[in-house]
């Protein structure tokens, strides 16, 4: 059942970025609670503010990322074979028309996550072997084609999922797909052989979706513009992947950084407001926005299981009390400190989603998991590895014996990828809008979040002290606790200032 809207709170937004971003200005005319002359009283406010209808319940995880205008449409009848694909979200005249329901992960996407666990702990070993720059580049280049088959895959899925049988063999092609190029890319700059059998199945991946894409634009008026334009813009890009088989090493690295950011680039394009007004629609794609966030908070909830994984999946602390226990242990919290500071967000009690703020911070709030995921992964790696280390003592690189591991750089992975994933989340904080009062908190929230960016700095700092490694990690977890207090404590409300808010 549609939901009507109210024409005295009609709002046409800015062009639509990504979806919902630039709607977020929006006043939602669909869950307004009215209060009489009679209930001017805190007290009664708060009752009729406690006593939502059943439709106003239900809507609530629309609302809760900020108000827009919206309307309810009903998609095709399920079948188990082939059901005609249709858009699950857009928006036409700056009304948002969505399926009904709350969305969350697919059982495919779950799925496919789990080969995710497995591919990205393979790419930070790797680098974490033997741990250097060219290390470090190698891990970033690898790593972001592997992170866009993924954010392919959650764009397609948010937009058009229906779990039919021809989406579950797309899924396991994909991967398939991927299996060959995570086995493959150590053989990446050994030969022209080996360069194809990791790129090939990267660019293999990519024009799959552009060919769905087209396929799937025939039958979906309301995004065809935008997923024709798109699909073209994959089919250039991955022909530019073709050179880099037959390059040397310098030329492939060039050509690789040349080409992520033109893919990147292009996904802005394709669906940014300026691209919309250019071609004059009146219809455009948009995200489902709980969706998009819990594939997100999902992807980073499987970097940051790659602490847990590294302390016990092959038994590396050994039996017993031991610094290599109590390093374990500090590994565990700094998972756990990291999570919660991830899940606190902007800290408010009350905000409007980057996703649906605007154009820039959506592209902001989607770009930044980048480095935040990157970071949190080789972090994790690296610090598994100095668990487990019988060396605990840092040393240059230049001081230290042929069968002694690499701590110093090990070091500067585990706090520098730390320092990455604190400097992400700060950004991802800051971008959120908050709807509180002014003085709901004892501290606004820029004061309340951007500490997460010097405690980040302090903590890749402590790698140059070359500290034992079971006190490096002491100190780190000490800083995130701190932080993660600090946040917990100024985040609280104002007792006085709570019912008002509520009411708000």
């Amino acid at each position: 059942m549609s939901k009507p809207l109210d024409p005295s709170q009609h709002h046409h937004p800015a062009d639509p970025l990504l979806d919902e971003a630039a709607s977020g200005a929006a006043a939602s005319a669909n869950a307004s609670i009215s209060a009489s002359a009679s209930d001017r009283d805190p007290e009664a406010l708060l009752d009729r503010f406690e006593q939502l209808t059943d439709s106003e319940d239900e809507d609530e995880f629309i609302r809760k990322y900020g108000d827009i205008n919206f309307q309810y449409i009903k998609p095709p009848r399920d079948s188990v074979w082939f059901i005609r694909p249709h858009a699950l979200n857009y928006f036409k005249d700056g009304v948002l028309f969505r399926t009904k329901g709350e969305r969350t992960s697919s059982k495919t996407e779950l799925f496919l996550d789990l080969m995710y666990v497995g591919l990205i702990s393979n790419l930070a070993g790797n680098a974490c072997e033997d741990p250097s720059g060219a290390a470090l580049l190698e891990y970033i280049l690898l790593f972001i084609p592997a992170w866009m088959v993924w954010s392919d895959i959650k764009d397609f899925t948010n937009y058009y999922y229906n779990e039919d049988l021809s989406q579950k063999v797309y899924i396991l092609w994909i991967l398939c797909l991927l299996t060959l190029y995570i086995n493959s890319h150590g053989e990446l700059l050994e030969s022209t052989h080996g360069a194809a059998l990791t790129i090939v199945p990267y660019i293999l991946c990519r024009l799959s979706l552009a060919i769905s894409l087209v396929i799937y634009s025939f039958f979906i008026p309301e995004h065809r513009p935008q997923m024709r334009l798109y699909s073209v813009l994959i089919t250039i890009t991955s022909c530019l992947w073709i050179p880099v088989i037959f390059l040397n090493t310098r030329g492939k690295i060039g050509m690789a950084i040349a080409v992520i950011f033109l893919e990147n680039l292009f996904y802005i394009v394709a669906y940014h407001p300026y691209t919309k007004k250019l071609m004059g629609l009146r219809m455009a794609t948009a995200l489902n926005i709980e969706h998009e966030v819990e594939r997100f908070a999902t992807f980073v909830t499987i970097a940051i299981g790659e602490f847990l994984y590294k302390v016990v999946a092959s038994g590396p602390l050994g039996a017993g009390f031991s610094p290599k226990f109590a390093r374990g242990v500090f590994l565990i919290c700094i998972a756990y400190i990291l999570f919660w500071i991830y899940n606190n967000g902007s800290t408010s009690k009350k905000a409007t989603h980057a996703l649906r703020h605007s154009g820039a911070t959506a592209i902001v709030w989607i770009f930044i998991h980048l480095p935040l995921v990157a970071g949190l992964v080789l972090g994790a790696d690296a610090g598994g590895d100095l668990i487990e280390s019988d060396f605990t003592y840092v040393k240059h690189h230049s001081e230290i014996g042929e069968e002694e591991p690499n701590l110093y750089a090990l070091s500067f992975f585990f706090t520098g990828g730390i320092c990455v994933a604190l400097l992400s989340m700060c950004v991802i904080g800051l971008i959120e809008v908050s709807q509180d009062p002014h003085d709901l908190h004892i501290l606004p929230k820029f004061w309340r979040v951007v500490w997460r960016a010097p405690i980040g700095l302090a903590i890749v700092f402590l790698s140059f002290a070359k500290l034992n490694t079971t006190i490096l990690m002491g100190v780190v977890v000490a800083l995130l606790a701190v932080l993660l207090l600090f946040e917990s404590v100024t985040s609280v409300p104002r007792k006085h200032k709570t019912a008002a808010h509520r009411l708000e």
